[in-house]
């Protein structure tokens, strides 16, 4: 049994230079532990989990003595549940994967800035795509991060993450760099993405405004919420134009053309 307790680091993963990702699992049942471990073990993920424990309270006594780049949290636990343990640290200096058999929890997931939300039984396709996408995100942050992002205050280091959309076949997470634009279209929300697919989302285009802002978004009209980092021009007017990299072209509220001027004079 390893519930509440630090796991020394029994094993090294084969990555070249790669420094292992270390990682902390948090969930009551220890069997999905095991099952999580095995998984990193078999397909060899880069990942030295550094910890183990079965409660929520145990996890805040621990990790941030522990300090892992990574969490896997279950959601739904006794006592305190993987949302509240999340809400008791003032700051979070790491990535969360909520692991849960619950999917109507995945809306939620998505205010945590959760860097995936796997369901169980865990698929280790998506375990391996999740690991991959915080591999590259570390890589990125190593080499200097992207670049004339520093627009709101906000590390460029923060900017790329995932956004979580709830669609009829289960969550898809879209990479917020991969994402050009929003569209409003009533409750729902059209998000036109860089490989020009749509994906029609069931919530407002406030909810993903709230969502994005701080990570390079601006709502530059009642309907369109556009990503800064694919701004290709501006036409001069009255609140004037903005055209995206699809070719899109659409206007720019008159209340708003100050504050956009004033955003992308810092690029």
């Amino acid at each position: 049994m390893f519930s509440k307790t630090i796991l020394k680091k029994n094993y090294l993963y084969s990555m070249g230079n790669a420094k292992p990702i270390t990682a902390v699992i948090v969930d009551d049942d220890e069997f999905c532990c095991f099952q999580l471990r095995d998984l990193i073990v078999k397909y060899s993920l880069g990942v030295e989990v550094i910890g183990v424990f079965n409660s929520g309270e145990d996890g805040v006594a621990n990790i941030a003595a522990l300090q892992p780049d990574l969490v896997f949290l279950d959601v739904e636990m006794p006592g305190m549940n993987g949302f509240e343990m999340i809400r008791k640290f003032p700051a979070v200096n790491f990535e969360i994967i909520f692991t849960t058999s619950h999917v109507q929890y995945a809306i939620r997931a998505i205010r945590f800035s959760a860097l995936d939300y796997l369901v169980k039984p865990l698929d280790p396709d998506a375990l391996q795509d999740a690991i991959s996408r915080l591999r590259d995100k570390i890589d990125a942050k190593q080499n200097g991060g992207p670049k004339n992002l520093e627009i709101m205050g906000i590390p460029a280091e923060k900017k790329f993450n995932n956004l979580a959309v709830p669609t009829m076949e289960g969550l898809l997470f879209i990479g917020l760099q991969d994402i050009i634009r929003c569209e409003s279209d009533d409750k729902y929300t059209r998000i036109f993405l860089a490989d020009k697919k749509i994906i029609v989302a069931s919530r407002t285009l406030g909810d993903f405004e709230t969502l994005l802002h701080p990570h390079g978004f601006f709502r530059i009209h009642k309907s369109h919420l556009i990503n800064l980092i694919h701004l290709k021009k501006y036409l001069r007017g009255e609140g004037g134009q903005v055209i995206m990299a699809d070719g899109a072209t659409l206007d720019v509220s008159r209340r708003k053309k100050e504050e956009l001027m004033e955003l992308v004079s810092q690029f």
